[in-house]
């Protein structure tokens, strides 16, 4: 990240009880999340670009990652679109990454969602139960 001049900052809770996943669909959610977010900041003009990764225990029974973007572009006023099928805001691609992010976290019983980072920037907030509350059988999402 540091070549595409973008700070990353980690701020991840110790001591935070497992989660049950499937490893690679999970790795899948964070890489397109975290690509997602250097492209929406590469491609803008200079400025300050960080990227800040949290995690907590949410709402009772889940575990609560969030990735807030600093810097260049936002995200748009209505998030909810951002997860429909072949809904894109870039130049290339087919819109079908978010979505499917959705469908993977959605599975594993948890919760994909976007907010507005002000003034600039977005934040992409995941839940996940903790093991004990989790699926016992995790299903491939439709695609």
């Amino acid at each position: 990240m540091s070549a595409n001049g973008i700070l990353v900052k980690l701020q991840l809770s110790e001591g935070l009880p497992p989660i049950l996943g499937d490893k690679v669909q999970l790795q899948q959610v964070i890489l397109n999340l975290l690509m997602n977010a250097v492209e929406a900041m590469s491609g803008v003009g200079e400025g300050s670009r960080e990227l800040q990764i949290n995690s907590a225990e949410g709402e009772p029974g889940n575990l609560l990652v969030a990735g807030a973007r600093f810097g260049p572009g936002s995200v748009s006023t209505d998030t909810a679109r951002l997860f429909e099928a072949f809904y894109t805001t870039k130049s290339t691609g087919l819109g079908i990454g978010l979505s499917i992010c959705r469908s993977i976290v959605e599975s594993h019983g948890g919760r994909l969602w976007a907010t507005p980072n002000e003034p600039q920037g977005a934040v992409f907030s995941m839940t996940l139960p903790i093991e004990e509350k989790a699926p016992t059988k995790i299903e491939s999402p439709a695609t």
